[in-house]
């Protein structure tokens, strides 16, 4: 009895349909002028606004029929009953699902420095904007300073823009976009 419950429970799942915030994945079917039509997992047809898809830095052109892409639902039906979609919120979402994931398993990972402030170091991890606080260097990159100012400490921390660090994640909040590194 249990089982077909859960076997029951597993179909009623499957024949739900997507709602606003889903991610769904979607096959190419359809270059137009308003954007790229997609077949929803069998659902309903959904629409990747040219917006979107200029927004994202993506050529329209290189997707092609057949080809398969996540995208998040962001609009109900229209008047032609096509779902509007959004493939920069879909990859920003799996992104931050990636880092957390990352950050539950405390893995580091090897990452190029792209910028410097008084505080500490910028990097880029998936598209997104990670800040390494100076406190969390290791030992052996912390500025030695005598004497510390804010432009000594800055030039400094200048010097590993462009170097590769094996940093992990100590904290993230994809609402506020903070994503925390540490040397350590």
């Amino acid at each position: 009895m249990n089982k077909s419950k859960t076997h029951f429970q597993k179909y009623k799942e499957l024949l739900k349909p997507p709602k606003i915030g889903d991610i769904v994945k979607g096959k190419v079917i359809q270059k137009t002028v308003k954007g790229i039509l997609l077949d929803l997992e069998n659902f309903k047809t959904g629409r990747i606004k040219k917006e979107d898809l200029i927004s994202y830095g993506k050529d329209p052109m290189k997707l092609e029929n057949g080809d398969e892409v996540m995208v998040k639902i962001v609009g109900l039906e229209d008047e032609e009953g096509i779902i509007e979609v959004s493939l920069r919120e879909a990859e920003r979402e799996l992104n931050w699902r990636k880092l957390e994931d990352l950050r539950k398993k405390q893995e580091k990972i090897s990452l190029k420095v792209v910028g410097a402030n008084t505080g500490g170091l910028l990097f880029n991890v998936h598209g997104i904007q990670g800040f390494l606080p100076a406190s969390q260097l290791s030992k052996e990159h912390y500025p030695k300073i005598e004497e510390p100012t804010p432009e000594k400490v800055l030039e400094e921390l200048k010097k590993f823009v462009g170097k590769e660090m094996k940093v992990k994640i100590i904290n993230l909040d994809p609402v506020t976009q903070r994503l925390v590194l540490s040397e350590k």
